[in-house]
């Protein structure tokens, strides 16, 4: 198991995107179907819907297992291939992250998980992202709250948003 530094990070647009480095347009053209199941998909790039648009905390790290955490309120799972490059963590508008994971086949574990925070400007939600090497990763919704209304099958074929 490797775990970076947590960063922090202002959301906006309601996502946060994973995305292989350097990729032109990472971000995607959300359609109704990719809200529902709060992630837009295609190879290269993922972004998930999140909770709101305000200031989260990043963990990256890899894993040994899919597993999802009892604090989480929602956990995606998706196939993610990684390059010689690494990837980027970002939102539109927002700074962005490096991370030099290794190159390899992954399934990336999107959690959502609300922090207990009383204090005004502090994070108010964590968005971690779990690298699990796979030789076969699947798509699958572990764990969702009620901003979210997936169907079956899951829509794997987001457009880059231009």
């Amino acid at each position: 198991m490797k775990k970076w530094p947590v960063h922090q990070l202002l959301i906006s647009y309601s996502q946060i995107a994973v995305y292989r480095k350097n990729l032109d347009n990472p971000f995607p053209d959300w359609t109704d179907g990719h809200i529902r199941q709060g992630f837009a998909w295609r190879p290269g790039s993922v972004a998930f819907g999140t909770l709101g648009d305000v200031n989260s905390e990043i963990e990256v790290s890899i894993e040994n297992r899919v597993s999802s955490g009892e604090d989480s309120v929602r956990a995606i799972a998706v196939p993610f291939e990684v390059g010689r490059e690494g990837i980027t963590i970002g939102s539109i508008l927002s700074k962005t992250f490096d991370y030099k994971i290794p190159d390899g086949l992954y399934t990336l574990l999107f959690e959502a998980i609300p922090l207990k925070v009383e204090e005004k400007g502090k994070p108010k939600i964590r968005y971690a992202f779990r690298f699990i090497p796979s030789a076969d990763p699947q798509a699958i919704i572990l764990k969702h709250d009620g901003q979210l209304s997936p169907q079956l099958p899951l829509i794997m074929d987001a457009k880059a948003a231009v």
